[in-house]
């Protein structure tokens, strides 16, 4: 036995020892180092996480499968198919251009000239007082030198007195000689298109009322004379009624100009009062009845509506190429209010 070779014990027995084959190293483990921080910088974006949906049950499922109320898909939550998007507006048609000659319609309720713009309405505004007030100055200028210079006196105004105060038939004649000479310078300033017929018309009717308002101003000088000869001092009428008319007419302008209202409307009712004052200075003509202070205030009402009535024509519908013949019409009313007035003032003083 003691020759036997060695033998190993093992687990089992006792066996022969055999050589077991060198096992691979294996390489030693590091503990794993954290990474360095990323620098805001050097971030990059990340997608969002997508959440897993939730598995729908099956149709029919028992009360205790199916999705809580809490956990499904409210109606704010869902997308719309479909954006609404708001539909094309439609294109309005062109309106038509209104005809200028319309059965049964004034050929001068349309002008296109009254709409051109508010530079050519300003033009114009300008120019027709303008012409007033050159108007107006050469009215006062003829009436000073027809009371003042002896050849004119001579001339022209004793014999225009004298035939107009003669007697009412003379008188008559008189007013019929003006009115004619008036329709034929509004015409001539109003319905021409030349525009020397357009001053011609102005000058003659600033003529024809300086003439007219002769035999009126002598009764004022009279009645001053008599009134001063009985101690009572100057009346001053002519003065203060030519204040009292300037007054009256700047506060219907500025009416006109401020308030901004049409008073187109007046028309009608001016057409009518005019024809009845006509008819009542002929009906006294005829008649020989005296008018009175009654009819004086009312002929200063109906001056006053014709002033407002042709302001506002001149604000906003007149033909702004017819300033001429706005300018006219605004000294004829001034002028009708004028008389009127020295008339109350002229009683009122005596």
């Amino acid at each position: 036995m003691s020759n036997d070779p060695k033998q190993q014990k093992t687990i089992m027995a006792w066996g022969p020892q055999v050589p077991q084959a060198p096992q691979p190293q294996q390489p030693q483990q590091q503990w794993p180092q954290a990474p360095a921080p990323v620098q805001p910088w050097q971030q990059t974006p990340t997608a969002q996480p997508q959440w897993p949906q939730q598995p729908q049950p099956p149709v029919g499922a028992p009360p205790w499968q199916q999705q809580p109320p809490w956990q499904q898909q409210q109606p704010w939550q869902q997308q719309p198919q479909q954006q609404w998007q708001q539909p094309a507006m439609p294109q309005m048609p062109a309106m038509p251009a209104m005809p200028m000659n319309v059965p049964g319609v004034p050929s001068n309720s349309y002008r296109p000239e009254a709409t051109e713009g508010v530079s050519s309405r300003l033009r114009f505004i300008r120019l027709t007082y303008l012409h007033l007030f050159g108007a107006i100055l050469l009215f006062v200028g003829l009436e000073y030198l027809l009371l003042t210079n002896a050849f004119l006196v001579e001339k022209v105004t004793i014999p225009v007195v004298t035939f107009g105060l003669k007697d009412r038939a003379h008188w008559g004649i008189v007013l019929a000689i003006f009115t004619c000479t008036s329709i034929l310078t509004h015409w001539l300033a109003q319905h021409t298109h030349s525009k020397p017929l357009h001053y011609i018309g102005l000058v003659l009717y600033v003529i024809a009322e300086a003439v007219i308002f002769l035999p009126l101003m002598a009764i004022v000088l009279i009645v001053s004379a008599d009134i001063v000869a009985k101690g009572g001092g100057e009346p001053h009428i002519l003065r203060d009624s030519a204040l009292i008319t300037l007054g009256v007419f700047g506060a219907l302008t500025a009416t006109v100009l401020f308030t901004k209202k049409d008073f187109s409307f007046l028309r009608t009712g001016l057409m009518v009062a005019g024809a009845a004052a006509m008819g009542l200075i002929v009906l006294s003509l005829v008649f020989g009845f005296n008018l009175g202070i009654v009819f004086a205030v009312g002929m200063v009402l109906l001056a006053a509506g014709q002033i407002l009535y042709e302001t506002s024509q001149v604000m906003a519908h007149a033909d702004p190429e017819e300033y001429v013949g706005a300018a006219l019409s605004l000294f004829s009313s001034i002028a009708l209010l004028f008389w009127y007035v020295i008339q109350i003032v002229m009683k009122m003083r005596e």
